[in-house]
């Protein structure tokens, strides 16, 4: 993977521009929120302006085009510059763009605002939550007090159930807690293969969020 460091007091008013050209480019689905708030250091100041004195930038390019941007906030969640590096390390970034798609995070957020969308009694603890085996997109409980742990693909295949599976691991060992306990959840748009044959083998839970009409004209 290619990169090129920027010190921001080397960017002439010019390079400035196309910086902040470059992050307004990408879809807002994507990037979400990018001007900052007194909760979140963002990309951009209050003024619209670079917000670099304080706030390290990563733009993530695929064919020199910009396609994502962090720091940023799309919904309720802040995914850092140093949570993106931790997942692009892990994965790589073609991966990372696949995995991500342009509505994982929106995702998050729909459970994240209906958890019991999912099942009665279900209730948000935490999203993004940090533990020594990476992030969990949403940290649950269930109505029996069960913790949760919740990680949310546009596309999910077997690299997924192995994610969330040593996430709950991570988190059950970081509250010391036995793994049995914790429930594991998959959700996704759409998965490949046998994957729910592999989720079931590894009693990890397969939700595919669907569309469905409900009206009655023709």
């Amino acid at each position: 993977m290619e990169y090129v460091v920027v010190k921001s007091r080397e960017l002439s008013p010019e390079e400035a521009e196309r910086v902040e050209s470059a992050i307004r480019s990408i879809p807002p689905q994507v990037r979400g929120r990018i001007v900052s708030s007194r909760h979140h250091a963002l990309p951009l100041s209050r003024t619209k302006r670079l917000n670099l004195k304080n706030t390290p930038v990563i733009i993530l390019r695929k064919n020199g085009f910009p396609v994502d941007v962090y720091p940023h906030l799309l919904g309720t969640n802040y995914s850092s510059p140093e949570d993106f590096v931790t997942k692009i390390l892990r994965v790589g970034p073609d991966e990372h763009l696949e995995a991500r798609g342009i509505l994982e995070d929106p995702l998050v957020k729909i459970i994240a605002d209906y958890p019991d969308c999912l099942e009665e009694g279900m209730v948000l603890l935490e999203t993004n939550a940090q533990t020594e085996a990476g992030v969990i997109d949403a940290l649950m409980e269930d109505s029996t007090g069960n913790p949760v742990v919740l990680e949310a693909e546009t596309k999910a295949k077997d690299s997924s159930v192995a994610q969330v599976c040593r996430l709950a691991a991570g988190y059950a060992r970081s509250r010391e807690i036995s793994l049995d306990k914790i429930r594991k959840i998959v959700v996704c748009l759409g998965y490949e293969g046998q994957l729910a044959a592999t989720c079931q083998g590894s009693n990890v839970e397969l939700y595919r969020i669907e569309l469905r009409r409900i009206d009655r004209r023709a």
